[in-house]
């Protein structure tokens, strides 16, 4: 009797954990930020920025992305390109090179340490004021530094979060479902964001 109260407690526990892991904390931060917002005192602000690209065998998307990166609607004497190659065995070093009289540089790990290991590596290397991390598959509007860099003018703010839009044309339903849920994310961000502070950011996009 009792392991069979131990197990429905257990259940129960469970359940109620999962409800406000997607529910009840959603729900806590939009209230929260609706009643005390946080405001972010954006002004005009326009620093240098390392653009860092990280990659791992992306010899199918890393020209469109460094293309996409080269399009962007900021000066060019303040943004610097880096990508940074987590030891890729395939044509992404080389493509990497191809745009190198366009100022991109390639910075090599000389072993596969993963991702983050890479980016700290590519960031000992950047001179920007601001880093802007990326990956290879993700596009972005011409627009997007402008749009993010005045935000730090504001002396709280220490990280600016992109908005990932997934873009899938076939209609799939997995292209939905991730619609979906990066919409999910994207409502609790915001408002972690209104409520103190975000405590994530997507890896596609977003500067420090």
């Amino acid at each position: 009797m009792k392991i069979e109260l131990a197990l429905k407690l257990l259940w129960w526990l469970g359940a109620a954990a999962l409800l406000y892991t997607y529910l009840g904390y959603p729900l806590i931060v939009f209230i929260v930020s609706s009643l005390r917002p946080r405001h972010v005192r954006r002004g005009s602000f326009m620093p240098s920025v390392s653009v860092i690209i990280t990659a791992y065998n992306e010899e199918r998307d890393l020209r469109a992305k460094i293309e996409n990166t080269l399009a962007l609607d900021y000066p060019r004497e303040k943004l610097e390109i880096i990508v940074a190659s987590d030891c890729s065995n395939d044509r992404t070093d080389e493509i990497a090179r191809e745009f190198a009289a366009h100022g991109v540089r390639l910075h090599r790990q000389p072993e596969r340490l993963g991702k983050t290991a890479a980016q700290n590596s590519a960031v000992a290397k950047a001179s920007g004021e601001i880093i802007l991390f990326s990956d290879a598959t993700t596009l972005y509007p011409p627009d997007v530094a402008r749009v993010m860099m005045p935000g730090f003018a504001d002396a709280t703010v220490g990280c600016v979060a992109g908005r990932l839009i997934y873009v899938d044309p076939a209609q799939t339903s997995t292209g939905r479902g991730a619609r979906s849920y990066w919409g999910y994310e994207t409502f609790i961000k915001r408002h972690e964001s209104r409520a103190c502070s975000l405590i994530g950011a997507s890896g596609c996009l977003y500067a420090v």
